[in-house]
């Protein structure tokens, strides 16, 4: 038997249909607004029943409170499960802040081990155990002094290669 060549028609018949598609054509498609709560056409929906909607639902909005221009940190100590062992929050501090102050509370004398924990869901965390015969607050204010000199420092070179 002779085989028939196929012809493309229905590839030439898909064409046609997406050329007639396209042709000047409007696509109507319907308005709606709303007027207590029930949705019906624009037709029937002036711009009076939009003004009185706004008009039921104003509001002034409040300035915010002046904020201070410093920066400092919201911390919150609490202890952890043994008894040497404490919990520090630090509301708003990212990743950068948090490894600079385990690298120097890692440092001090009395800190057996720091480690910090970030998440979305809660303020960040930094947890530190501590070795016997050592305070806690005292640990903490040396760390802070120890990366107020670091900070110092970093600025006293900026301030040298500015000029």
């Amino acid at each position: 038997m002779a085989k028939k060549k196929s012809e493309p028609k229905e590839e030439d018949e898909l064409e046609e249909i997406d050329d007639d598609l396209l042709e000047d054509g409007e696509s109507v498609y319907p308005s709606l607004g709303r007027k207590n709560g029930k949705i019906k056409d624009e037709e029937q929906f002036s711009l009076e029943d939009d003004e009185i909607l706004e008009e039921e639902y104003e509001y002034e909005i409040e300035p915010l409170p002046k904020q201070p221009k410093y920066k400092y940190l919201n911390l919150t100590l609490s202890k952890g499960k043994k008894e040497k062992d404490y919990k520090l929050a630090v509301e708003g501090q990212s990743h950068g802040f948090l490894n600079i102050l385990v690298k120097h509370l890692l440092n001090i004398e009395g800190v057996k081990s720091v480690a910090y924990k970030v998440t979305r869901i809660d303020p960040p965390e930094v947890f530190i155990r501590m070795e016997d015969g050592y305070k806690i607050k005292e640990v903490l204010h040396k760390g802070i002094q120890l990366l107020r000199n670091d900070v110092n420092e970093v600025q006293k070179l900026f301030k040298t290669l500015m000029k």
